[in-house]
């Protein structure tokens, strides 16, 4: 297990779009979202970001963070920057790549900043697969003692924030499905159909 790469997959959706499913236990190809993101990543060290009533659920898939806060992806940020981690990943992203997650990191270590964020070129940021910083922590904990609960009221108080476009990540995954996320009943839909069409390529 390489202890270089620190990665940390946020649960705490509750899927409300979704009749409130826990997404990350959503089924894919008859595999959860969860597992799949583990066994891709299993020679990182993973950390699991959960709430204390999902701990014992989420145990079996591997070391756990209680998120005590509960204030959502940003409060999930933090706990897991708190722990030492330094790419985050939203728990519902179930094709996301090794390869990517250690460009980030190893990008982010490179240009000494304290948040590296994919960006489309619309302009789309990409804050649940992205690199952190320890010193993004006070950053963090700033915008949540002041109630400012997005991600990115958090970002915009760092010191050096680098944003990258995705295609430069297409050298690691040329169709970019690692930034494809489950929110509704369609997108699991699309999931399965991206699944399968991977299944078939050998992916």
């Amino acid at each position: 297990m390489s202890v270089k790469y620190t990665v940390s997959i946020l649960t705490g959706g509750r899927g409300r779009r979704m009749g409130f499913s826990e997404k990350p236990l959503l089924k894919i190809c008859g595999k959860r979202i969860i597992e799949r993101i583990v066994e891709e990543l299993k020679d990182l060290r993973i950390f699991i970001v959960c709430r204390k009533d999902n701990a014992e659920i989420y145990k079996k898939f591997g070391e756990v963070i209680i998120d005590e806060l509960e204030l959502g992806p940003i409060g999930g940020i933090y706990t897991a920057l708190r722990k030492g981690s330094t790419v985050v990943i939203g728990g519902d992203m179930p094709f996301v790549k090794a390869e990517v997650v250690k460009f980030l990191h190893d990008e982010g270590i490179k240009k000494g900043c304290d948040a590296l964020i994919p960006i489309w070129s619309d302009g789309k940021k990409e804050p649940l697969l992205a690199y952190y910083s320890s010193s993004a922590i006070e950053a963090f904990g700033g915008a949540i003692s002041e109630k400012k609960l997005k991600i990115m009221n958090a970002v915009e108080k760092m010191k050096k924030v680098e944003f990258i476009s995705v295609e430069t990540i297409r050298t690691f995954d040329e169709n970019l499905v690692s930034f494809f996320n489950v929110n509704t009943l369609k997108d699991l839909k699309r999931a399965e159909e991206i699944c399968s069409s991977m299944s078939m390529a050998g992916e």
